[in-house]
């Protein structure tokens, strides 16, 4: 493979080089991800005990996702599906399915990755579960932006 091809495999897939923002040395948890969201602003959102978020990183995943959906939709059933950006753009997805069933958070992170989660999102939230944290499973998103919509008389004729 010439490094033409294997550099556009490397941007497109799950194994290209990113940083892994965690404690090695200390266990993963919720509550970094909840102190990050209000330093930043962000919106936290937790799954309903018949949701999977899926955390979509790059086209590879993505293409993976979608594959994968329709074994979900036929064998467990899918209610409903909304997708957003990330808040880093594009490529990025955050995908949430609605199951016709609930689920427990070992199938909710099993589920996920194997749709095409990010990876290292759903090994972590596996540690979390087995070392009890409240939220293995969360998205952080941008608020919406709320536009004032002027009142008649606070429009200048």
């Amino acid at each position: 493979m010439s490094k033409v091809e294997n550099a556009l495999i490397m941007d497109n897939s799950d194994l290209e080089i990113k940083t892994i923002v965690y404690d090695p040395k200390g266990n993963p948890n919720s509550q970094n991800a909840l102190n990050l969201a209000k330093l930043q602003g962000l919106e936290v959102k937790f799954p309903a005990n018949n949701e999977l978020f899926i955390d979509i990183d790059n086209e590879h995943s993505f293409q993976l996702f979608q594959k994968q959906l329709d074994i979900i939709r036929k064998y467990i059933g899918v209610v409903d599906d909304q997708s957003t950006i990330s808040r880093h753009g594009l490529p990025g997805r955050h995908i949430t399915l609605t199951l016709d069933r609930t689920v427990t958070e070992l199938e909710r992170i099993a589920l996920q990755a194997c749709l095409g989660s990010d990876r290292v999102r759903e090994l972590l939230g596996f540690i979390q579960n087995d070392i009890e944290d409240p939220h293995p499973t969360l998205f952080l998103e941008k608020k919406p932006l709320l536009l004032a919509v002027p009142r008649d008389e606070e429009i200048p004729y």
